[in-house]
């Protein structure tokens, strides 16, 4: 009797949740919650509006934005990963989109940590998004892929929002 009831406990208990999590509006990332996936992503380009290092104003792709050597700099956890690591890692991506994040205020990468963040003169990223199974997203995050759902992984990573949008909307990189 004890065991069937705290069964059904339990049951309510995960209902409640699931619940509240859809009324919060995360319904995308409660259906895959669901389904054991989650979701992560890779900054692909940024769309740079003021003089950026070497980089005049326009859409770039990552690589040129955090190329060093000509003067430009990338903010430390910058998530930067090629779809190929997931492969190389055993990671089996379900679905592949694209996001953006519009920036108004810089995006900080890592909590506490102000040389994560984006710079002024960055007011858009580009980002690839892959949604893969749920028991391997601190794997992913460790090879340089960023949860969707930062809380999966702790540490200093932090809730970034972002958009889905189709990868043809996002800009060509000069």
């Amino acid at each position: 009797m004890k065991k069937e009831l705290f069964q059904r406990l339990a049951k309510t208990s995960t209902v409640c949740l699931l619940c509240s999590l859809a009324l919060a509006g995360c319904d995308d990332d409660v259906k895959d919650l669901v389904k054991g996936k989650t979701k992560v992503f890779t900054v692909t380009g940024a769309q740079v509006s003021s003089k950026l290092g070497t980089l005049d104003p326009g859409y770039y792709d990552i690589s040129a934005v955090t190329n060093a050597s000509q003067g430009n700099s990338s903010p430390a956890g910058l998530p930067v990963a090629p779809r190929s690591t997931l492969d190389n890692l055993g990671i089996k991506v379900s679905e592949e989109t694209c996001g953006k994040i519009n920036i108004t205020n810089p995006v900080c990468f890592e909590s506490g940590n102000a040389s994560s963040c984006t710079p002024s003169q960055i007011n858009m990223l580009g980002l690839k998004v892959y949604t893969i199974e749920l028991d391997h997203v601190k794997t992913a995050a460790s090879h340089g892929f960023y949860p969707k759902l930062a809380s999966l992984v702790g540490g200093s990573h932090v809730d970034i929002a972002y958009a889905e949008v189709s990868c043809s909307s996002l800009p060509t990189a000069n």
